[in-house]
């Protein structure tokens, strides 16, 4: 055994990160990933024993670490690659460069609402820390470089049940997302996608979520998700 992990959980590290297939066969997400190498470190195991463990290069092993500094609101949309519902873990390292909170939530809803790449995420973050320009600014910059803008429709809820929280942070992100995606298919939301973490969920859709959000209210819309959640994990 690997610093007392198990050999389940060190099979799964190794998979994740060295897997150069299909990246939705990978087990665990960057964030599940970023914490089992924390679990190793407080077990005394340094980073270049864990890099040499997972063949991986300490600079790749330290940006694991790092996006656990995210805020957790932005922490469960993180994935291998770009979705509708998700950032990609390269994404994430590039907001990570942005010293403000509430400037990394920004240019994430960005991503979810406007599809920003990678190159476009490096691309703001790079004017916005090489000028005094707001973050609006630089978003609006590199977004107005493009031919097609598609626009995206996203909800954050909270999960406010301690009892659900604790449930949830012991599932894995496939665990999760699966009871999220078994609402949206209840409440007949065929166009939307979504990513549940510990206590927040985000819905990403088209017109058709939007209007369903504005018809039922914001909050009686995030009762329902929530419920459903609640009910999932209980049954």
């Amino acid at each position: 055994m690997f610093a007392g992990m198990s050999a389940l959980d060190l099979g799964r590290l190794r998979m994740s990160v060295g897997y150069s297939g299909n990246k939705l066969h990978r087990p665990l997400s960057p964030i599940e990933v970023g914490q089992l190498i924390c679990a190793a470190q407080k077990k005394g195991i340094t980073l270049e024993d864990c890099a040499r463990e997972i063949k991986l290069d300490r600079t790749n092993i330290k940006r694991f670490i790092k996006i656990l500094e995210l805020p957790d609101d932005i922490k469960h949309l993180i994935n291998w690659g770009s979705s509708k519902e998700t950032i990609s873990f390269s994404s994430a390292v590039e907001i990570l460069k942005l010293s403000s909170l509430d400037e990394q939530r920004k240019v994430t809803n960005k991503i979810l609402e406007d599809g920003l790449t990678r190159n476009e995420v490096r691309q703001i973050v790079q004017l916005r820390n090489r000028s005094n320009r707001s973050i609006e600014d630089c978003i609006a910059e590199v977004i107005g470089m493009r031919s097609i803008i598609e626009k995206r429709y996203v909800f954050l809820g909270c999960i406010i049940d301690s009892k659900v929280i604790s449930t949830l942070s012991g599932l894995t992100q496939k665990e999760r997302d699966g009871i999220l995606n078994s609402g949206i298919e209840k409440f007949e939301l065929s166009n939307a996608t979504g990513r549940l973490g510990h206590q927040f969920f985000t819905l990403v859709g088209d017109q058709q979520l939007d209007s369903k959000i504005n018809l039922l209210g914001k909050s009686s819309f995030e009762g329902l998700i929530r419920q459903h959640i609640s009910e999932a994990v209980h049954s």
